[in-house]
């Protein structure tokens, strides 16, 4: 198995939770989030201009789509943001309050609509769908920690992580049901966490609590390793030009002081460049009257 080695972050930004990079090749633009503080970070790559943009409530992911606003999962909801705006308002509240559940991962699906994960007690989180008509239903249920999911590049599977199973599923796609559920991955240290596919189908994989990145190929088998100086990695995106430069978020919450000590880069924004490319990103496609 091949490995790398992180040794400095790209930027020590210290988030608490910091989650969901999202690569914007218009905008030439690096996105991530803080979801604790409820906060988007904004990385324009060319000049190494850092902004940083308070949404006013939690976040659990964020997507591109076909106009200049980015489509966010708010704590509860979703809501249109074009940064630089006022924090914004959710256009549609799906998670009840008080169930102790709330968004978390998600991404564009292949025909541009959006799929969303929550996580909470076990048992009591689920996997949406967001349609183009601004509709949204549910997928799965009976999850936990929802985190990383992609498609497979001939779209005939869906990854999807649930954390507390320390496991990635496999289903396979018919239409927009799920069929035929499987483990796919399962981490022997840690627990998998955010995830993206590059342009050979392989998967990248965060491993929380494991101080690393994975490849993983279609198979299931661990490719290679990215070793990290920090022990809570959360996701991971392909960017850049090329798409050759993995940009992998961090977080510090729940560590000791003694934690934070032996990791001063805790919840920093790394990156590292790759001989494999990854894939662009779909945009959410808005169809609603």
């Amino acid at each position: 198995m091949l490995t790398y080695s992180i040794d400095k972050p790209l930027i020590h930004c210290a988030n608490v939770l910091g989650e969901c990079p999202l690569w914007d090749p218009i905008r030439e633009t690096l996105f991530w989030i803080d979801i604790d503080l409820g906060f988007l970070y904004e990385f324009q790559l060319e000049n190494s201009d850092l902004k940083v943009h308070k949404i006013g409530q939690k976040l659990g992911c964020i997507a591109l789509t076909d106009t200049n606003q980015l489509l966010l999962a708010t704590e509860l909801g979703f809501a249109f943001y074009r940064p630089g705006d006022p924090p914004p308002k959710n256009f549609l509240e799906i998670i009840p309050r008080g169930v102790g559940c709330m968004f978390n991962d998600g991404k564009v699906s292949p025909d541009g609509e959006f799929w969303v994960g929550s996580k909470g007690p076990r048992g009591a989180a689920k996997l949406y769908r967001l349609s183009h008509e601004l509709r949204c239903d549910i997928l799965l249920e009976d999850i936990s920690i929802s985190n990383g999911i992609g498609w497979s590049l001939d779209h005939r599977f869906f990854f999807h992580t649930d954390s507390l199973d320390h496991s990635i599923y496999r289903y396979s796609l018919q239409g927009k049901k799920l069929n035929n559920k499987e483990i796919f991955y399962t981490t022997p240290e840690g627990t998998p966490d955010g995830l993206t596919i590059d342009a050979d189908g392989n998967l990248w994989v965060a491993i929380w609590d494991g101080g690393r990145v994975v490849q993983i190929s279609p198979e299931g088998k661990e490719l290679a390793q990215i070793l990290l100086p920090v022990s809570r990695p959360t996701s991971v995106a392909f960017g850049g030009p090329d798409l050759r430069t993995l940009y992998i978020t961090s977080a510090r919450v729940d560590l000791s002081e003694n934690e934070l000590s032996a990791q001063p880069y805790a919840g920093a924004l790394f990156s590292i460049q790759m001989q494999v490319a990854g894939m662009p990103v779909n945009r959410f496609n808005l169809r609603a009257n």
